[in-house]
């Protein structure tokens, strides 16, 4: 299998684990009073802050591996 399906594929799946994760943030910020479930609203916001932290940083690694092997593909073999 190709290995840039495979990074395209990691990479998206982070950036919808962040897109859901910023969504429901943004509605804890401004709907707060409507979510019952949640009674510790500063502990769930902490868990999507993670999680949006986890998945740019997914993003990030997956990015230099890609770059790290586009580098050593370039280099003449010896």
């Amino acid at each position: 299998m190709n290995a840039n399906l495979i990074f395209n594929a990691l990479i998206k799946g982070a950036e919808a684990k962040e897109a859901k994760a910023v969504a429901n943030l943004q509605n804890y910020m401004s709907n707060s009073a409507g979510i019952g479930e949640h009674p510790d609203i500063i502990e769930e916001c902490s868990k999507l802050v993670k999680e949006i932290a986890e998945a740019h940083e997914t993003v990030e690694t997956i990015q230099k591996l890609i770059a790290n092997g586009n580098q050593q593909e370039q280099q003449p073999n010896k």
